[in-house]
């Protein structure tokens, strides 16, 4: 029903359209052929008085004008006067009238003026001077134009009843001198049924052709437009009933319009939302899928990662906590600490190249390649070296690990450590926090062959070390500013991080951190590990 009645007020407002237009082109042809018809009319009575007026001209002796004006009539002026008043009223004009005009374009004196017997006024005396100060600046400046420049001109005056039209030319002497104006005054009575003629020959004209465009634009608005546009619409109605479903009446629309490639399109779109319905379909099913696995990928990394704490209730000497939070569902840092012997704890941070599951395997194969490493050799160096190698072969993928490792020696508190390519930890050693810097060495994985080298310092019962990854110092804010190492620092620094255990320690600097990004988005892992050294075993025995 809703289609119907959009459909109707479709095909009221095109129908509205035709007829505005036709009722606007009827207007603009009548007003055009009557302009034209004025004009026509106007050239023939303006030649028609030209004539007159010539011949007016040739009835008098123009030498005796000035004569005439001076001394009075004669006989010359006698026979001009009958002659004149003659094609007055054989021609059916209204007046004739000769006349001199001043100097200063302020009046006219007559010399002849006649006046047709079915005008109701007197003629002009001659030397009957009339005044031109109330006249129009266009009047007078025709009357200038005629006696400077000897130009003709006509002047029409429309009425209900017809009007007329004054038509004046120069008079010259015998020495070509422009002494006087010769005006003639011919009524339009008939002009004004032949206008009403024309206009009701073309008003009958122009509406036959009006109503016959309206009617074929019509019939070609409802076969070519409306009716397509219908079936367009009860198609895609019936779409939008039945997914992907059509009737196949679109088939039936033959248009080579923009109607027929909107038609091709709606069937092409039944094609295309059956594939893509399709493809969503499978595709869903795939993302749960993968969801899924996912979820089980990152139980079974957070898994492989040590989670008690604290580690060894039988080594009271080391008090350690530590957290990995990747930033998409699996990640590419991670943590690792275990005894090699009773008397020697190793402890790594290290972080994989790339994000997501590909740095997820390779982190799994690092940590696994480090910790065997170190039951086999003594030193971080030398771990390195032996892991480093092993990760280069058939490293297509050109991932690369960076890492720190340590080896604390628990009976004298001598903690041996190497660092490839990855941020220095942070020691609290009486009283003072500092950077644990030492030259980096090269990632894992980079370059096979290359020597690391150790680094050995004491720690003291008391002393801590904090190790994390870089996603730590590179958080940054909504305004892309770096957390930074002084950042970091700095918030070690304060009293209040003094006396935290590791794990407090840990929550203090993620909440510093959090504080400072402000609710941006965590674009790269962050792991974090803290270790406190208690006390030798020599001291605790």
């Amino acid at each position: 029903m809703k289609r119907k009645i959009y459909l109707s007020i479709l095909s009221i407002k095109l129908l509205a359209s035709a007829v505005l237009f036709g009722v606007l082109m009827f207007a603009i042809n009548s007003f055009m052929s009557y302009k034209q018809f004025k004009r026509q009319v106007e050239t023939l009575y303006g030649d028609v008085t030209q004539q007159f007026a010539q011949t007016a001209v040739s009835y008098v002796e123009v030498d005796r004008i000035y004569y005439w004006l001076t001394e009075g009539n004669d006989g010359f002026w006698d026979s001009a006067n009958q002659r004149l008043n003659e094609l007055t009223e054989t021609a059916g004009l209204a007046f004739i009238y000769l006349s001199v005009i001043s100097h200063d374009y302020k009046y006219r004196t007559y010399v002849f003026d006649t006046v047709s017997s079915q005008t109701l006024s007197e003629p002009y005396e001659l030397g009957y001077v009339e005044s031109l100060e109330k006249k129009t600046p266009d009047y007078i400046e025709n009357l200038r134009r005629t006696i400077e420049n000897g130009e003709t001109h006509s002047y029409f005056s429309y009425k209900k009843t017809g009007g007329h039209v004054t038509t004046s030319i120069p008079v010259r002497d015998f020495t070509g001198t422009v002494v006087a104006i010769m005006s003639v005054v011919k009524p339009m009575n008939e002009i004004q049924a032949y206008k009403e003629n024309y206009l009701r020959s073309i008003l009958v004209a122009a509406l036959i052709f009006t109503f016959s465009f309206i009617l074929l634009y019509a019939l070609s608005l409802i076969m070519g437009v409306v009716k397509p546009l219908m079936m367009i619409i009860d198609e895609t109605s019936h779409f939008a009933e039945h997914p992907g479903e059509l009737s196949g009446v679109l088939k039936k629309i033959k248009n080579r319009d923009e109607l027929g490639v909107l038609a091709k399109s709606v069937e092409k779109m039944s094609v295309d939302m059956n594939r893509y319905i399709s493809d969503l379909t499978h595709a869903t099913a795939e993302k749960e899928r993968l969801g899924a696995e996912l979820n089980v990928a990152t139980k079974i990394q957070a898994e492989m990662l040590p989670r008690v704490f604290p580690p060894y209730k039988n080594h009271p000497e080391i008090e350690l906590y530590a957290s990995m939070t990747p930033a998409k569902e699996v990640g590419g840092d991670f943590y690792d600490f275990f005894m090699i012997d009773d008397d020697h704890f190793a402890v790594s941070v290290a972080d994989v190249s790339g994000k997501g599951v590909p740095a997820a395997l390779f982190m799994v194969i690092a940590k696994t390649l480090l910790k065997d490493a170190a039951y086999l050799f003594k030193t971080p160096a030398e771990i390195f070296e032996h892991v480093n190698n092993t990760l280069c072969e058939g490293n297509e993928s050109g991932l690369f690990v960076t890492c720190w490792m340590g080896i604390l020696e628990i009976s004298t508190g001598k903690l041996t450590f190497a660092n490839a390519g990855h941020t220095p930890p942070v020691l609290r050693q009486g009283g003072e926090v500092s950077y644990l810097k030492m030259k980096p060495n090269l990632m894992l994985a980079a370059l096979s062959g290359i020597p690391y080298k150790n680094n050995e310092i004491t720690l003291n019962p008391g002393d801590k070390l904090f190790i994390y990854t870089d996603g730590v110092t590179e958080a940054t804010d909504k305004n892309n500013n770096l957390y930074g190492e002084e950042r970091l620092l700095s918030a070690l620094q304060k009293d209040e991080a003094k006396m935290l255990n590791p794990e407090e320690l840990l929550k203090f600097v993620k909440n510093d951190v959090e504080k400072f990004v402000d609710g941006a988005d965590q674009f790269d892992d962050i792991t974090m590990l803290g270790m406190i050294f208690k006390r030798n075993m020599m001291e605790g025995k």
